[in-house]
């Protein structure tokens, strides 16, 4: 069954969502606004389709998926998820999207490892390294060779995001890390309304997780107030290099000491230097790996 019902999973809060504060409250409020009763009244009265599409964007780890669920948790809507490129054909698809209610939140990630905007150079469209799907003249999207990946058409998910016997009142979530690689028919107008940047992790977005973590609320650090913990976590975001490290490196960082926020502060230093360092040597791999090295 290539649908995954997400409700009965541990809601995520917001708060463990790490990005910028200004997107987020701009998100949210157009999400609660499409979600009012009297949104639909207006859409409705003006023959206008009543659906609300988005399109979460950014580097691997930044959080795409896990804002996805806190979205669902906080609106209190069922969060399913399909994997597109497991589905066999269009008639599949269809009718799965019949099966689920018009009012949650659809779920569409790697969008972009399904279907990349027809090339017009001769290069990208023969390279042996390309490992997503692609689609042909007929708009029919197919695997790499060698894959038995089945897969249906990109005008079948068209169809069934906003055709004819589409449902209305869902909201659709389309994430991808490269959205420059995206048909332009997917993310147009009407289909996406609202394209969210998820980028890796600011000065503030890191103070704001170590306060988090280090909550006297959590018991680990209970013989500590609320104003000591804020000065804390001023030393720990003043060592993170702002847009460096994405929310997932940072959490992973916390992982191992999330017993003594005074050794986090003292150790981030290191930690910093040392993952720098790890990028720059992957980013001399890359470079000799395409040859211009």
């Amino acid at each position: 069954m290539s649908w995954k019902p997400k409700a009965r999973k541990p809601l995520r809060h917001l708060d463990t969502v790490h990005f910028d504060h200004a997107v987020k409250r701009e998100l949210l409020a157009d999400i609660r606004n499409y979600l009012d009763p009297t949104t639909q009244m207006r859409y409705q009265s003006r023959s206008m389709p009543y659906r609300r599409g988005y399109l979460f964007y950014g580097p691997p780890g930044t959080g795409k998926s896990s804002l996805s669920v806190a979205i669902a948790g906080e609106f209190g809507l069922d969060l399913y998820e399909v994997k597109v490129p497991s589905v066999a054909t269009d008639a599949d698809l269809e009718q799965m999207f019949q099966e689920i209610p018009p009012r949650c939140v659809v779920l569409l990630e790697d969008i972009d490892a399904v279907w990349v905007e027809r090339s017009t150079t001769s290069s990208s469209s023969s390279s042996s390294n390309n490992h997503y799907h692609e689609r042909n003249g007929n708009g029919r999207a197919h695997s790499p060779e060698g894959s038995n990946v089945p897969n249906c058409t990109l005008s079948g998910l068209l169809n069934v995001l906003d055709g004819v016997g589409s449902q209305e009142g869902r909201i659709v979530i389309m994430t991808t890390n490269r959205p420059e690689q995206l048909d332009g028919a997917l993310v147009r107008p009407g289909r996406v309304d609202m394209k969210v940047l998820l980028g890796n992790i600011s000065r503030r977005s890191a103070e704001d997780m170590f306060v988090r973590m280090f909550s006297p609320d959590l018991g680990c650090t209970a013989h500590l107030d609320m104003d000591e913990i804020r000065r804390l976590a001023a030393r720990f975001s003043s060592q993170i290099p702002e847009d460096a490290f994405t929310p997932s490196q940072l959490q992973g960082f916390f992982q191992v000491h999330l017993e003594s926020p005074y050794d986090a502060v003292e150790s981030v230093g290191v930690w910093v230097e040392r993952e720098l360092a790890r990028t720059q040597y992957k980013g001399f791999e890359l470079v000799a790996a395409n040859g211009t090295a």
